[in-house]
């Protein structure tokens, strides 16, 4: 990924997503907005405690910096679903129970939330249709990933070898630690998860899980070409002073947002 900065807030991009360009996009940091507590400083999450008035300022500099119109924000309405919504207009607003949103609209800019959980972006330079998923590890194992290249193919004739897709922070293998029920229900659902999965090696009965890897693994069982998929491979666990992380603060934080549009 590339760091970027625009008066004083920051955030990353995808190098493969980047070099098609027809695509703006950004992954948020804690860095560059005006919250303040636990909340410090560029919290994005209408659905946390902080101050409406100091999240809505913080989507006016978060957009400013990387270019985007407030007003064509379409965001999702997360419950770790893998359910995808096809945007039309950037009208749509209170959507629920949606962790995906895909388009092929111009200038719509998909929004997804994050502070641990897996942040999918696609793209597909040839159709020109963009999606934004969010996957937490309930979506990692009902194959988030496959399900959103299925819709792109289903209701936008996108071929899975033009798709080109980056996997962004979250939180890493050595910090997801599980128990035997969550790494049963992966087996479950996606039997060569358990390439991707570790006995701890301080606590007996639990179970470390890539998700990062899943992911990428179920990308490539779709179609895709390995060399289109980037993982960022920053942990939003270990990186405190960049990114929240439900796991780390026990709730207390802010949320990270993912942004595309073409």
């Amino acid at each position: 990924m590339k760091k970027n900065e625009k008066n004083g807030v920051v955030y990353y991009t995808f190098e493969n997503l980047d070099a098609l360009g027809i695509v703006r996009h950004g992954f948020s940091t804690r860095i560059g907005g005006v919250s303040r507590g636990p909340f410090e400083a560029m919290n994005l999450g209408f659905g946390t405690a902080d101050d409406r008035e100091n999240i809505k300022e913080n989507y006016r500099l978060f957009c400013d910096a990387v270019g985007f119109s407030p007003e064509n924000i379409v965001m999702s309405g997360q419950t770790h679903t893998t359910n995808i919504h096809n945007v039309n207009d950037a009208s749509e607003s209170g959507l629920k129970d949606i962790d995906g949103l895909v388009t092929d609209k111009a200038d719509i800019v998909l929004v997804t939330y994050y502070a641990d959980c897996v942040p999918l972006l696609l793209c597909d330079p040839v159709k020109k249709v963009i999606a934004n998923c969010h996957a937490g590890w309930r979506g990692t194992a009902h194959n988030m990933a496959g399900k959103a290249v299925e819709k792109m193919m289903t209701d936008y004739g996108c071929s899975p070898r033009d798709i080109v897709v980056g996997i962004g922070p979250s939180i890493s293998c050595k910090n997801f630690e599980v128990g035997p029920e969550v790494a049963e229900e992966f087996k479950n659902l996606l039997p060569f998860s358990v390439d991707f999965m570790y006995n701890s090696k301080y606590v007996e009965n639990k179970f470390h899980i890539d998700l990062w890897g899943i992911n990428r693994q179920s990308f490539i069982g779709a179609g895709l070409r390995e060399s289109n998929i980037e993982t960022a491979g920053m942990c939003t666990f270990d990186e405190e002073a960049l990114f929240y992380s439900h796991r780390r603060s026990g709730g207390q934080r802010g949320s990270l947002a993912a942004f595309i549009a073409i």
